[in-house]
């Protein structure tokens, strides 16, 4: 594994000072299982993962679950909204649950609901932040966020600006790269060992895009030895989003 990551420790010694990255799972709700199996991961090698939860697809049994593991490892998972229903509501383009298709008050209607249903669920382990199914919403997305108290929105780096709220969004998506189910996973070294290279000292931290879903049991081994070698190597900086929270709200904060 530190052979396969070679290019990777690279980038990390060129840098001046440790990298922060965050590690974000999307879809919470769906294939329970292999969430538990990639937490596991994440736990045992210290390092804090944020979960993008479904709120129509989360029930009171994954929740208990989930706030009992959040309660016995403080720090160790965050949770937040992600989406609704995890529905594309798109006729042309591009899948997108949060579009120009709908109107504003469509979008928040389906977002109170959400956000109501996973207070519940959570309470005060529930981050006021929001991130969109396909990592794309509408322009007017972000006003309705805002007008209904939440504090953060994490997309994709390449997503259109805003200047509506805070981001923080993810550089490298996992399951985008990962070959063969898992068994080469080359690919993600590479876009990865770019990725540190491209982040000057000082810059936004780089988040890193996980699926739980089509991980394989051979992605999460990929994912273990990453944690390992670089807690090993101490140039990366595992930390949870709401540590992360930009002070401002700036366009595009990548």
């Amino acid at each position: 594994m530190t052979d396969a990551l070679t290019p990777v420790l690279r980038a990390l010694d060129a840098r001046r000072a440790p990298l922060t990255m965050f590690l974000r799972d999307d879809d919470a709700g769906w294939e329970t299982p292999r969430l538990m199996a990639l937490i596991d991961v994440t736990q045992a090698a210290g390092a804090a993962i944020d979960l993008a939860v479904i709120p129509q697809a989360t029930g009171e049994a994954l929740a208990e679950t989930l706030c009992a593991r959040i309660d016995a490892a403080p720090g160790s998972i965050g949770v937040h909204q992600h989406g609704f229903a995890h529905l594309n509501h798109e006729t042309l383009g591009r899948r997108c649950e949060f579009g120009s298709a709908r109107s504003v008050s469509m979008q928040r209607h389906d977002l109170r609901q959400g956000r109501t249903r996973l207070r519940t669920m959570f309470g005060h382990r529930l981050d006021d932040f929001f991130t969109p199914p396909w990592n794309r919403c509408s322009a007017a997305t972000p006003a309705v966020l805002a007008e209904l108290g939440f504090t953060l929105l994490s997309r994709d780096r390449t997503a259109a600006p805003q200047n509506v709220l805070p981001e923080l969004n993810v550089t490298l998506d996992w399951c985008k790269h990962s070959r063969d189910d898992g068994r080469d996973l080359g690919p993600v070294w590479q876009t990865l060992a770019e990725a540190v290279q491209q982040h000057a000292d000082g810059d936004a931290p780089l988040g890193l895009m996980l699926h739980h879903g089509p991980m394989t049991a051979a992605d999460l081994d990929g994912l273990r030895g990453l944690l390992r070698t670089l807690q090993d190597h101490g140039g990366v900086r595992w930390q949870a989003m709401r540590d992360l929270v930009p002070q401002r709200s700036v366009a595009g904060v990548h």
